[in-house]
């Protein structure tokens, strides 16, 4: 009856700015319905939307022994207006029986999860399990299997290919510096591409500087990484998702004091961002304006510690790192490993203040309707 009377145009516009919980619900009313919420078009329209509403998401395992994964997002405006600094949100769980799960990418509203099998005396580091999911619409693809030899040395990153429209989880041996890329939505196999160009940093030593984060960056359909090409020399590798080749990219002109802290890459405003410590007194972010354009780095923040809540020790080693900035640019949300806590810091006044619930690990999140299959 309504379509009688509302253009379908209009009907589309409207159904793009709601949730995807009432979407969900929506499908069910009628066929019609369901037939344009599962629509590719609307689905792509609905997440252009959604974006303008950031999350966050945290995520950890209930025990460090349990296969029961959980997830929360919750929207970033809850977090800045909420004074007391503590959220409460529902955590969205998952289990998968004899597996131990992590995250190790959000994109487009889907969690990339990886996993072992193992018992309480037994992991198989012959294979590694994949899936995809959304917790939003509670969907979970079917696992993917990668086998190799002492898994647990391989590195693994996730992103998507807007020219195909295709998920890609990228893994590479940073030993033998083999590659193997899995698209979701194309062939659905492994194949193997280009060599890494370059050394990575050791697993070992990015883990002891950054926490739980095995970090790259996801900007402009590539992944990035920070790694060592000379003897403290740093340059960031660039695997284009489109054409599965590499480029080199160099940090800001002039970076070439290496702290005991490794800088680190981030993705903030859409753009490849470089961050490190500056003589144990300030954390310092830049960002690449234009991606792959060398003289476009400009210095973003200059944070002093001693404007944030935290009593930092370079000793530590255990850096911050930026995981969004507020829609009109005044709050900058920092994850500070050591404490496990989040930092919320007002770029105008520069003053920072912590929350106080336990970050375990978090990413930013965008709720949609992308499908996992």
């Amino acid at each position: 009856m309504l379509r009688e009377f509302i253009p379908d145009e209009l009907i589309t516009e409207v159904l793009s700015f709601l949730p995807v919980k009432s979407l969900m619900r929506l499908k069910c009313l009628n066929k019609s319905w369901k037939t344009l919420i599962s629509d590719p078009a609307f689905i792509k329209l609905h997440l252009k939307r959604s974006a303008r509403n950031k999350h966050l998401a945290l995520f950890s395992r209930i025990q460090q022994t349990s296969y029961n994964f959980r997830v929360a997002p919750f929207r970033l405006h809850c977090l800045l207006e909420n004074t007391s600094g503590t959220i409460t949100v529902p955590y969205f769980p998952i289990n998968k029986d004899r597996v131990s799960l992590n995250v190790v990418g959000s994109c487009n509203g889907l969690f990339c999860l990886v996993g072992y099998y193992h018992t309480p005396t037994y992991i198989n580091y012959k294979k590694i399990l994949f899936y995809l999911w959304n917790p939003a619409t509670r969907t979970l693809s079917n696992k993917i299997k990668f086998y190799c030899e002492n898994c647990f040395k391989w590195r693994v990153a996730f992103g998507y290919d807007n020219s195909t429209e295709t998920y890609k989880i990228v893994v590479f041996n940073p030993e033998s510096y083999e590659v193997s890329v899995f698209n979701f939505g194309g062939n659905n196999i492994w194949k193997n591409i280009q060599s890494f160009p370059v050394v990575l940093l050791p697993l070992d030593r990015v883990l002891a500087s950054h926490g739980y984060r095995d970090v790259y960056a996801h900007v402009n359909d590539s992944l990035n990484w920070l790694v060592i090409r000379e003897e403290s020399q740093f340059v960031i590798i660039s695997l284009d998702l489109s054409s599965e080749t590499y480029r080199q990219l160099l940090p800001p002109q002039g970076f070439d004091k290496v702290s005991l802290v490794l800088p680190t890459l981030a993705m903030l405003m859409d753009s490849l961002c470089f961050c490190h410590d500056f003589n144990g007194t300030n954390f310092i972010i830049w960002q690449m304006k234009e991606f792959g354009v060398q003289e476009s780095w400009i210095q973003f923040l200059k944070i002093s510690y001693q404007d944030l809540p935290i009593v930092y020790n370079v000793c530590s080693r255990l850096p911050l790192f930026p995981l969004c900035l507020s829609e009109n640019g005044d709050t900058l949300v920092l994850a500070w490993d050591r404490g496990k806590q989040a930092i919320l810091y007002n770029t105008a006044e520069k003053t920072g203040y912590t929350d106080n619930c336990k970050w375990y690990g978090s990413k930013e999140y965008v709720e949609s309707l992308v499908s996992t299959c």
